[in-house]
């Protein structure tokens, strides 16, 4: 049952690889797709990390490596992304306020995902022996900042599916 397990877990962690590498091949190359394809790609990728992320197992917790760089960076590709999804970009996050309403930004999102995953995945290709530490980033940078902006994209792209959008 112990090794069932492991090798469950294995393949997910494998899985989170393929599918964090996916995500940023996509965010990366927006322009070699139709705008609906990638979206429907993008809606259909962020579950797979999500459902991943929340299974790492912390037990071998490491130093915490979260730290919000490359802010020049992440504002650049949030440009370029805004300009590219246009009217699908905003939402309205959470309940209408009577003089205030809350938007979100899926470009912002996007952005702050793409980072964060490509900083796990670069650890990991500097040698496999980095696994450990990309996936204590990951799973901290989750729970200290980026979960939120996944759960924000995956209900914006969910909004945007049902309403035939994609």
């Amino acid at each position: 049952m112990l090794r069932e397990n492991r090798n469950k877990t294995s393949k997910q962690i494998h899985d989170l690889q393929e599918n964090a590498k996916r995500f940023c091949f996509l965010i990366e190359n927006i322009h070699e797709f139709d705008h609906s394809e990638w979206l429907a790609e993008i809606s259909l990728i962020l579950p797979r990390i999500h459902a991943v992320i929340g299974l790492i197992d912390d037990s071998n917790k490491s130093e915490c490596l979260f730290s919000i760089a490359d802010i020049e960076e992440r504002f650049e590709l949030f440009c370029h992304l805004k300009k590219t999804l246009g009217d699908k970009d905003g939402y309205e996050m959470g309940d209408e306020l009577i003089d205030n309403e809350l938007y979100g930004s899926l470009s912002d999102d996007l952005a702050d995902l793409y980072f964060e995953i490509k900083r796990g995945l670069d650890l990991i290709y500097q040698g496999q022996e980095n696994l450990a530490a990309a996936l204590s980033l990951w799973r901290d940078g989750f729970f200290l900042h980026w979960g939120r902006h996944l759960i924000d994209a995956e209900k914006h792209l969910y909004d945007i599916r049902v309403h035939h959008q994609i």
